[in-house]
Formats: structure tokens, C-alpha cells, sequence
């Protein structure tokens, strides 16, 4: 192939992926519109974010523009994703998404303060009708007392620690389950003074604690769009090195609670080894194994010498070899294999009528992942391929993870390949900026799916957040993949889920 061919070539990528960026936010700009225009005055200003699109209703037009939300042939946001309440706020939160269009509308809904848990009935009744996944979000305590065939309380390994588990069962075949969060839920915002910034990003590590890196990226890029903050180049390279770093480090957490719940001490061992190597690398950037404390507004905190750089680039391929090693153990044990292949399957419809994002929505097939979305940090810089299961069931929830490995090595080589030089910060006082009262919501795509912030500013100048992780979906779609299965396999199918409970809120 001739240079010219291969400049032309290399034009025809670039114009490829700008038109797709401007495809993306142009496509948002529509939904934002059509809302707009739809609604008129039974809504309040609409506010979009890119990715998520957030307006104010009022309990009595709430019914109105969900139906119109979910059978408009133009819009089709048919998958109820969330609902957010917290007791302490007269609003709540419902978050309605569109996997073809890959955005949510986000509905605050707020009502007195004083009559807020009739109002939460009545604002879930009006949600049923539309979606019956809101079943979830009511009231379920009754279920402890309708299922107590077998009562398992919480244990050992992370995967079982973060609720209890309610049991009906006929022979040795599940009919009804319910997982009880309560010893680890908590109902309650997070409020900061706005001032106090890096306090923020040094305390809000602990609602992703085997991925910390993904909660404090998330805040600083809602701040960062609220100040409408451009990041220098290599600042964000560092940060998506971070991120395929922990997300490496958290697959290898649930692939080693895995060999737990299976009882394989051997793979146990060898796994854990390679998450050790993995930590040293976080631990030679950040300082730190667990809370890397490592981003900043407007870059991250320090900078990567290139003699570091040169070290993490001479461990991917031992790193690779031996988590392949490790990959074909589990597919090759049969043993293994009879307590994970074709058990816990999860179809694609079912899926997605939970809202599932992250690996346990691509292990039943369907491919969707936040970084491929251009606007995405410079995810659209790296080429490289989304892995999918094929069954969806307990084996295929692994070996996704076990193949998204493979991938994070990959970026990071690419990564390190063409850093590109330059700052990695700038400067930035919060005390010394004034914020208007408002509103933003941002996300990125975590380990375990899509992990969302909603923060709001108050004219106190205080911050509050509601985080909005993917394993509350993750949860309820374990308890309708339980129906069904022998219990005998209760354990290992819940731990395919990766139910943690840093995100139970």
C-alpha cells in the first residue's frame, strides 16, 4: 500500500468517526426537541447532557408523558432504567432508556414535602401501568413472609455479603426469590460544600470501591460540563489508562469470587496473583492500591514519567499470557463447566426489560457500550471490539469478563503507544468560582455497567449527589433468573450477577 493510499485511508477513518460525533449529539439535539415541542407547558425546561436528557412534571401530567414517552413511534423509550427517591427531597427521579438511541430521559418529579410518601404511591402506580418492572421499586417486605421456604442470610464472598436471600422452592426447583438489601441500603443523598472539591473526589471513591477510579471520573466530568471545561489530551488519556487498569482489577475480583463460590482453590490462588500485579501498576501511578484520589477538575494530579509508562507496557503481554492460562482453565474444567454452562440463562429480551448494562448485557448478546459512544472521553481514538456471550447464562457471564480483559490490555497498549505530551491539569480554584443554582447529570461506563451521578447545586452553595449505579438492575434480574433453577446452583448463578453492595442505594 502506497502513503498516499494509506493518508487517504487514514482521512477516511477520521471524517468516519466526526460524522458519527456529530450523528450522536445531533440525534440528542432531536430528542430534545421533539420533547420540547411534544409537551410544551406540561413540562418544565428540558436540559440535555448528551447522553441523558432531564425535565421537570408535575404528579398530575406524570401519566400523560410517560405514555407518550413510551409509544411515540419517534422516541420509544420503552425500558424503564430507574427510579430514584430519597426521603430527605420532595423529588424523585424516574430514568426511562432507549438502547437504539442510546439515551435516557431522566423525569424529576416533585411534589409537597410534606406528603411524599403518598405522593411516591401514587407516582409508581402511574409508572406500573407503562412498565412492569416498577413492581421492583415498591414496597416488597411482604416477601419475606411469602418466601420462607429457605431463608440464606448474607455471607462470604463479596458477591453474597450485600443482601439476604428469600426462598420458595417446590422439590428442588426455585419458584420464587427475593434478595433483601436492607442491611446494605441507605437512603440518603451525599451533600458537600461546593467548595470543597477534592474532599468530594476523595469520599465519593467509596461508592465503586473495587473500581474507584469510575465514581470520582464521573464527578469531575459533571463538573467539568457545568463549567463547559475543555481537558487537556493527555490528562485524558491518563484517566481512560486508570480506567481499563481497575477495570481489569475489578474482572478479576468476580472471576475470583467466583473460583470461590465453585470451590476451585487452585484458580482461587492463580487469579488473585494477577490481580496483585495489576494493583502494583495502580499503586506505581496513583500511589495508592484501592482509592486512587488521582483526578482532578480539569485534568488528573500528577503526571506519568515515561520510565513508568515503559514498565506497564512491558508487563501487558505476562499479564495477557496468564489470564489466558487462567481463561482456559475455566473452560476446559468440567467440573466448572457443570456448575456454570446452561444455568441462570438470561435472553436478550429479558435483559434489557431490566435495563442491564455492562457485562451482563452483552453476556446475552447484545451489544451496547458506552465507549463506543464518541463523546465519550477519547474512547473513539482506540479501536476495539465489544465481546458478546451467546446464552446468557452463568459460564457466558464469566467468559465476557475474561474477554473484555483481553481488551482493556489492548487499549492500554494503544494508550501508552501514542501518548500524546502535554499538560495533564488546569488551574482551577473551586473557591474562587461562583455556581448557579443547577442541575447535571453524568456517566461512564463502569466495570459492571453504566454508572451515573445526579448533582445538584443549591443556592447555599452546597452540591448534592444521588448516585445511580447498575447493580440494583443487576439484583432484580437475578431474582427473575433464579425462577426456575435447581437450588443447588443458587449460589453460583447470584454470584454471576456481581451484586456488590457499594451501589445497593
Amino acid at each position: 500500500m502506497s502513503e498516499q493510499e494509506s493518508k487517504i485511508i487514514r482521512m477516511t477513518e477520521k471524517e468516519l468517526k466526526d460524522n458519527k460525533l456529530k450523528r450522536s449529539i445531533n440525534y440528542s439535539e432531536d430528542i430534545e426537541k421533539e420533547i420540547d415541542f411534544l409537551f410544551g407547558n406540561k413540562i418544565g425546561a428540558v436540559y440535555n447532557y448528551g447522553r441523558d436528557i432531564l425535565f421537570d412534571v408535575v404528579p398530575e401530567n406524570l401519566s400523560e408523558v410517560i405514555n407518550v414517552l413510551k409509544n411515540n413511534p419517534d422516541l420509544e423509550f420503552d425500558i424503564l432504567s430507574y427510579i430514584k427517591y430519597k426521603e430527605q427531597r420532595n423529588f424523585l427521579i424516574i430514568g426511562l432508556l432507549s438502547y437504539n438511541k442510546g439515551v435516557t430521559i431522566n423525569i424529576r418529579v416533585r411534589h409537597p414535602f410534606a406528603e411524599k410518601r403518598t405522593e411516591y404511591k401514587s407516582v409508581i402506580d402511574s409508572v406500573r401501568q407503562y412498565y412492569e418492572t416498577a413492581e421492583y421499586y415498591t414496597d416488597r417486605h411482604y416477601l419475606k413472609d411469602a418466601s420462607r421456604d429457605a431463608v440464606i442470610l448474607s455471607q462470604t464472598p463479596e458477591t453474597l455479603d450485600s443482601f439476604d436471600i428469600y426462598l420458595s422452592f417446590e422439590d428442588d426447583i426455585i419458584t420464587k426469590a427475593y434478595l433483601s438489601n436492607d442491611i446494605s441500603s441507605f437512603n440518603q443523598s451525599i451533600l458537600f460544600k461546593i467548595s470543597e472539591i477534592n474532599k468530594i473526589i476523595a469520599s465519593i471513591n467509596i461508592l465503586s470501591y473495587k473500581a474507584a477510579i469510575f465514581p470520582e471520573i464521573c464527578f469531575c466530568m459533571g463538573i467539568e460540563n457545568l463549567l463547559s471545561m475543555k481537558i487537556p489530551k493527555r490528562a485524558v488519556y491518563l484517566r481512560m489508562l486508570l480506567c481499563e487498569l481497575f477495570r481489569i482489577s475489578s474482572h478479576l475480583s468476580f472471576i475470583v469470587n467466583t473460583s470461590l463460590v465453585i470451590g476451585s482453590q487452585y484458580l482461587l490462588n492463580y487469579v488473585l496473583t494477577e490481580r496483585e500485579k495489576v494493583l502494583n501498576i495502580i499503586e506505581m501511578i496513583t500511589g495508592s492500591r484501592i482509592i486512587p484520589n488521582f483526578t482532578r477538575i480539569g485534568g488528573v494530579k500528577k503526571d506519568i514519567d515515561e520510565n513508568t509508562l515503559k514498565t506497564i507496557f512491558k508487563s501487558l503481554p505476562v499479564i495477557f499470557k496468564n489470564i489466558r492460562r487462567i481463561e482456559d482453565s475455566f473452560s476446559s474444567d468440567i467440573v466448572i463447566l457443570g456448575k456454570l454452562k446452561e444455568i441462570g440463562n438470561l435472553n436478550v429480551k429479558q435483559a434489557q426489560s431490566f435495563a442491564l448494562t455492562g457485562p451482563n448485557l452483552r453476556a446475552s448478546g447484545f451489544r451496547y457500550d458506552m465507549r463506543k459512544d464518541p463523546g465519550h472521553l477519547l474512547y473513539k481514538d482506540f479501536p476495539f471490539t465489544i465481546p458478546l456471550g451467546r446464552y446468557g447464562d452463568n459460564l457466558d457471564r464469566v467468559i465476557i469478563r475474561f474477554k473484555e480483559i483481553y481488551q482493556s490490555l489492548k487499549i492500554i497498549n494503544e494508550i501508552i503507544r501514542i501518548m500524546p505530551v502535554g499538560p495533564v491539569d488546569k488551574m482551577f480554584v473551586p473557591s474562587s468560582i461562583e455556581y448557579e443554582q443547577s442541575s447535571v447529570i453524568s456517566s461512564v461506563e463502569c466495570p459492571d455497567g453504566i454508572f451515573k451521578l445526579y448533582m445538584e447545586i443549591h443556592p447555599d452553595s452546597k452540591i448534592e449527589i444521588i448516585p445511580i449505579g447498575p447493580l440494583s438492575n443487576n439484583m432484580f434480574a437475578c431474582e427473575k433468573t433464579l425462577e426456575g433453577c435447581n437450588f443447588n446452583n443458587l449460589l453460583t448463578t447470584i454470584s454471576s450477577f456481581c451484586i456488590e453492595s457499594p451501589e445497593m442505594y
